[in-house]
């Protein structure tokens, strides 16, 4: 469903995101293990028009990259594909799957094939003590901070 921004205001200026959302963005995502949070995150990061990614830094703390989820995306990210081809590669996981083919070498196929690459930024952290000081965030960029499983461990004892 394509939502239309049909607020009017005096002061308009330029929505980068999806109308849904505020213009301005702090929000967390919580749920139990397995509620949907992750593909929620890839919705948001994936889907066209739901993040605009000037000036966007994107950090992903994950306690250990087991996920396939944040694999594709950590490889697709490093191979500067676009955000549509991500998405055909999930549409097409039965497929993949059934041709027991990895997703991460179809990954560096497209990368070899691909003319319009583009550049997020987004760095992947498996230990939270690397995780950047708030303090040292640019705060002239946006920023998008993603921390999934990483009291796990401990929830688990």
């Amino acid at each position: 469903m394509e939502i239309r921004d049909l607020s009017w205001n005096e002061n308009v200026s330029r929505r980068f995101n999806n109308p849904l959302f505020p213009k301005s963005i702090r929000g967390l995502i919580v749920g139990k293990s397995g509620c949907g949070k992750t593909t929620l995150l890839l919705n948001l990061l994936l889907r066209p028009g739901w993040l605009h990614y000037d000036n966007l830094n994107i950090y992903v703390i994950l306690k250990s990259l087991f996920q396939p989820e944040y694999r594709i995306l950590k490889k697709a990210f490093e191979e500067q594909i676009p955000t549509e081809s991500i998405l055909g590669l999930f549409d097409n996981q039965n497929e993949i799957m059934q041709l027991n083919l990895s997703p991460i070498n179809l990954l560096e196929e497209m990368a070899k094939n691909q003319m319009d690459k583009i550049s997020i930024k987004c760095k992947f952290f498996e230990n939270a003590c690397d995780v950047p000081d708030p303090r040292d965030v640019n705060p002239a960029m946006k920023s998008l901070m993603v921390f999934d499983d990483i009291l796990l461990e401990r929830q688990n004892k």
